[in-house]
């Protein structure tokens, strides 16, 4: 019987494919994760951004109603500003994947999105 050298080697190129494997599940989760926190703060600026125009044209205080939707839709409103124009710019963060960010000890930062409303030029 000869010797083989490469004798054993399909068990770890085995090992191998499946780490690789794992570790493309995992950046495809903690990507998707990260697109769907992008689109929902992209959602909820628009709708902060309508309310607070709203509450502009009735006359009350524009981003009290804002930050009632952002918080609504589990953002934090970071900004709120009438512009000279008449309207009304906001500026919202959602938390990007804050379950598996404290599972993991991830440092994600949360996704940002900003929107203007209010009278037609």
């Amino acid at each position: 019987m000869t010797h083989r050298p490469d004798r054993g080697s399909a068990g770890l190129l085995a090992v191998w494919v499946a780490a690789v494997v794992v570790a493309s599940a995992v950046v495809a989760v903690v990507w998707g994760g990260v697109l769907v926190a992008r689109h929902r703060a992209g959602r909820t600026a628009d709708l902060a951004a309508l309310a607070a125009a709203g509450g502009l044209a009735r006359g009350t205080e524009p981003c009290p109603a804002a930050a009632r939707v952002a918080a609504a839709a589990g953002a934090d409103l970071t900004s709120c500003a009438v512009l000279p124009d008449g309207s009304v710019l906001v500026v919202v963060e959602v938390p990007a994947l804050p379950r598996l960010a404290t599972t993991w000890g991830l440092d994600v930062p949360p996704a940002r999105a900003r929107a203007r409303a209010g009278p037609p030029p």
